[in-house]
């Protein structure tokens, strides 16, 4: 019995990161609240991610405020960039669907085209400004280069994002599914899942500047 509770036994750990991942679920989505705080409550979310995945440091409040603090102008700034760019694509979609042509067809198609390597910047960005100390500029380009230079993680990442919207749209039971397992543990495990990747990726660069700036 003394070695079932035993903070080494595997079940044990295994608790104790399913109740870290449901507290920092939590702590995600109360600095979220606002909207204009997504940006930083992500990079917290991910900072936090990466550390219980590698198994240091795991104090959660601690770390989340750390994080949120640290990367607030940065994650905030590259938040609403984001979403103006994705307002600007959905008006042009409003535009382009009320018409009918060959060439509106095309330019469709390069909407759709455009709408993929915003969510995939947005897949990347939050993690690398999470992770490394580089300009805003320099997190655009970074996260460019690693989408690119990792294709198939990206793919990965994309697919288990489509699998989750898909499930959405299916059915209002799928829906309300998604929507209670986000509100419990959803936004941590998605997170704590990309890491996985993301850890693999950032390793590369680690040892080239062991204060966390990635260049290309």
């Amino acid at each position: 019995m003394n070695r079932l509770f035993n903070i080494d036994n595997p079940i044990m750990q295994f608790i104790s990161k399913i109740f870290d991942l449901v507290l920092l679920n939590l702590l995600f989505i109360l600095f979220s609240i606002p909207v204009i705080t997504a940006g930083a409550s992500l990079s917290a979310l991910y900072y936090v991610s990466l550390k219980i995945l590698r198994g240091v440091d795991p104090y959660i409040w601690q770390n989340f405020f750390k994080a949120f603090r640290q990367n607030f102008k940065q994650a905030t700034l590259v938040w609403i960039l984001l979403l103006l760019a994705a307002v600007l694509l959905g008006m042009d979609f409003y535009i382009i669907n009320s018409q009918d042509t060959v060439v509106f067809a095309v330019v469709r198609i390069f909407l759709w085209v455009m709408c993929g390597i915003l969510f995939c910047i947005f897949l990347y960005i939050f993690p690398v400004i999470s992770h490394f100390v580089c300009s805003t500029r320099q997190a655009f380009k970074n996260s460019a280069c690693m989408i690119i230079g990792f294709l198939p993680y990206t793919v990965i990442m994309l697919v288990l994002s489509g699998v989750i919207l898909y499930l959405c749209t299916v059915s209002s039971v799928t829906f309300a599914l998604v929507v209670i397992i986000s509100g419990i543990c959803g936004h941590s495990v998605v997170a704590f899942t990309f890491c996985i990747f993301f850890d693999r990726i950032f390793r590369k660069y680690e040892p080239k500047d062991q204060q966390g700036c990635a260049t290309e």
